[in-house]
């Protein structure tokens, strides 16, 4: 013990010791008691063998009264780290000697000659707060797992369901669509805003549409195995259904008898994305023709507070609301942006997502000269591409579009016959859009690859 404790001093290590620090006339107990209480005494070891484990077990002579003394400091404050028994043999079973009080704690073995230099550095390191094995500094979660999107766990076996039998050309898959479609709407209708006076309506609004977001990433997973792998045109059929049945969400239901005019200013944002990412994934596989499909489709989402004789459906352009609480949102906050809207829509698409936002972009494009080409109900006004008018180069359909053979099979969504068609309509654009976003205006020439349109045989 004392070789032991003479190395340790020799590295540095202050060590009291009872045949050192103990003189005659002292008080024994008192010595004892202040290796607990003394604040300069940060660590204390206990070398145990043999007679020193029964001793202590049986609360007998000096090392009893040590273990009576330290056992209220093990188990009623929890000195984890002040205690440390060092083991120095063992039993006949090759188990070391290891006091009651001390059960089930870490101990320093001293028992090997082999290991001995091991443990003397185990033990040093103990000593001077100095461990083999440092805990790293605490970093920031990665921004992969804070941005991850949360799973629409209400819908999520129907929707799988749905993509198995799609992908598998199933027959039940139209109708599995349908099922997934109504517990969409469902669980749309129950994420419905709710004016409070705690807080401003556009904040709600827009606390709403991030619940529903999680939705919409479930949708595009739904739409992209309908694109790639649905033969069945009744699986386009039913995917048009469920954006008819979203978008009948941007109007009063008749059993509700006070609303305010923005309440569904969510809805309007949630239909209108979720039929921007069906065109958009269908142009992204170049499925032209359900493209084409889905603009030329009549939909029957019913304005409650239209009158007049007026017809029941409607084209696709009703997809396209304006939501007056954004506005208000962006006059509160000062924002000062050209629209709330896209950026609401690219903060939830960021790089990596499906369908990427420069696919939503595209889209946006095709709709905006689809709907300038054919009387629409409404206006289509493509906000996207606000991040667009700083863009001099084509989105990828239009880039390859300079074959003539795939301009072709891309003139039927665009509602044209030919390329001078669409390049009447762009430059006629160009002029009564010159300030859409402001003075910088839209590049639609280079947007839509217009000089270079089928010139490639």
């Amino acid at each position: 013990m004392i070789q032991l404790a003479s190395r340790l001093r020799e590295d540095g290590v202050d060590v009291i010791l009872d045949k050192w620090d103990l003189k005659p006339g002292h008080d024994s107990y008192q010595f004892m008691e202040s290796m607990v209480t003394d604040k300069t005494v940060t660590k204390v070891m206990m070398v145990c063998d043999k007679t020193y484990v029964e001793k202590a077990n049986s609360r007998s002579g000096g090392v009893g009264t040590e273990s009576q003394i330290i056992s209220p400091e093990l188990y009623g404050k929890g000195a984890q780290d002040k205690f440390a028994a060092l083991m120095t043999d063992e039993d006949d079973e090759g188990n070391a000697h290891v006091p009651v009080f001390y059960k089930g704690r870490i101990y320093f073995d001293f028992r090997s000659a082999d290991k001995f230099e091991d443990s003397y550095e185990q033990l040093l390191r103990w000593l001077v707060d100095r461990p083999q094995h440092l805990k790293p500094k605490l970093g920031a979660v990665p921004e992969s797992i804070l941005n991850v999107t949360p799973i629409a766990t209400a819908t999520q076996s129907r929707a799988r369901r749905a993509m198995e039998a799609v992908r598998l050309g199933s027959n039940s898959a139209a109708g599995l669509i349908r099922e997934y479609g109504q517990a969409l709407y469902s669980e749309m209708r129950a994420l419905a805003p709710h004016a409070s006076e705690d807080e401003p309506l556009d904040e709600t609004i827009v606390q709403a549409i991030a619940a529903m977001r999680p939705y919409l990433h479930q949708w595009a997973e739904l739409v992209g195995s309908a694109v790639r792998f649905g033969e069945d045109a009744r699986v386009w059929d039913r995917i048009l259904a469920v954006n008819e049945q979203l978008g009948t969400l941007m109007y009063r239901d008749p059993e509700i008898t006070r609303w305010n005019t923005h309440q569904f200013d969510a809805f309007k944002v949630i239909a209108h994305d979720a039929f921007l990412i069906t065109i958009a994934l269908a142009l992204e596989e170049e499925r032209f023709d359900l493209v084409e499909s889905a603009l030329r489709k009549s939909y029957l989402v019913q304005e409650y507070e239209g009158g007049g004789n007026r017809p029941a459906t409607t084209d696709f352009s009703v997809f396209r609301q304006y939501a007056q609480s954004l506005h208000h949102r962006n006059q509160r906050l000062k924002l000062n942006r050209l629209s709330v809207d896209a950026d609401l829509l690219k903060e939830a698409y960021p790089k990596g997502s499906i369908p990427s936002f420069e696919a939503l972009m595209q889209a946006d494009l095709v709709l905006f000269l689809r709907s300038t080409g054919q009387a629409t109900t409404n206006n289509w006004y493509p906000y996207s591409l606000v991040y667009a008018t700083d863009r001099f180069a084509p989105f990828p359909i239009f880039a390859r579009a300079e074959s003539s053979a795939y301009f072709m099979r891309l003139a039927p969504a665009l509602s044209v016959s030919n390329v001078e068609t669409l390049k009447e309509r762009v430059a006629a654009l160009s002029t009564s859009h010159s300030q859409m976003f402001g003075s910088w205006g839209l590049p639609l020439n280079y947007l839509a690859n217009v000089a270079h349109l089928g010139v490639v045989p």
